[in-house]
């Protein structure tokens, strides 16, 4: 698609630098290698270690040994690599490195959820999002332009739209069956708040650019909010907490373990194992 800023809306926008022409098919509001001639978008490019931070955090307080939940939390990392890349370079290949994680990472996070609704499901199921994978790689790879931009920005709002769905069940389900939980109720709503706050400024930042951007003749701003960047740090955070409820509600439909959220440092949420004795069927108490 042509760039989402224009490149007749400011001379910053016009800049040459070392990655130079882009050829992504979108070309987010912060001015192009200002900072940096050899960074295309600096702050977009910096603020991706709110991601890190995200999978670093998964990884060190991640309370088992399951592969599943080795490979989403290293699919955040790579996430945040991928992120570099592309806002380092608008590049197009680049742009398919920080695009295709984010899919890999969310459809993890629905194999996870299924399971743990449904219960092991068979190879079959691992096989089927494995074929989803690869169709969705390849048609990421093999369009551009408006179709490329919006099929992905759809279907990754879909995976989105399906993680509130069977988290919001789960959700249900423990209050109805053990009543409220105040941690839960915490990590939900910063969950939410937080990505809801994230996706207001990504669509400002993506819509609404030449008031923003600080240096265009219609900005109403002086100066550039940055916004994509705090997007990075706000989509971190969010995912961060929904991830922490996806670990929570795994165990949670586990005999044998009881989950709890803990506040590392005070403030950082974790889920623990409490490991008890094999519930009883029909009964709630361990």
């Amino acid at each position: 698609m042509a760039p989402v800023v224009a490149a007749g809306v400011s001379s910053a926008f016009d800049k040459v630098g070392y990655w130079s022409p882009n050829t992504a098919s979108v070309d987010w509001c912060e001015n192009n290698y200002v900072v940096s001639y050899y960074i295309a978008e600096f702050w977009n490019t910096t603020s991706n270690i709110a991601c890190f931070i995200a999978a670093v955090l998964g990884w060190y307080h991640f309370p088992g040994n399951e592969l599943r939940f080795k490979l989403m939390f290293t699919t955040f990392a790579f996430v945040g690599l991928g992120s570099v890349l592309f806002h380092g370079t608008l590049r197009h290949k680049m742009q398919l490195l920080d695009e295709l994680p984010m899919l890999y990472s969310a459809t993890m996070i629905m194999f996870i959820l299924v399971e743990a609704k449904h219960g092991p499901q068979g190879r079959w199921f691992p096989l089927l999002l494995t074929a989803w994978i690869a169709t969705t790689t390849y048609i990421f790879s093999t369009t551009g332009g408006q179709l490329q931009f919006y099929t992905f920005q759809s279907t990754y709002t879909i995976l989105q739209f399906a993680m509130i769905y069977f988290l919001r069940i789960f959700h249900v389900q423990q209050r109805a069956l053990r009543g409220p939980n105040p941690d839960i109720s915490t990590l939900i709503r910063r969950a939410f708040g937080t990505g809801l706050f994230a996706v207001t400024i990504w669509l400002i930042d993506l819509r609404l650019c030449e008031f923003v951007n600080g240096v265009g003749a219609r900005s109403v701003l002086k100066w550039n909010p940055q916004l994509h960047a705090w997007w990075h740090v706000f989509s971190a955070c969010a995912l961060y907490h929904a991830t922490m409820l996806v670990v929570y509600y795994h165990y949670d439909v586990q005999a044998g373990v009881r989950p709890y959220v803990d506040w590392w440092m005070g403030y950082v949420p974790v889920i623990r194992l409490f490991h008890c004795q094999p519930r009883t069927k029909g009964k709630l108490e361990h």
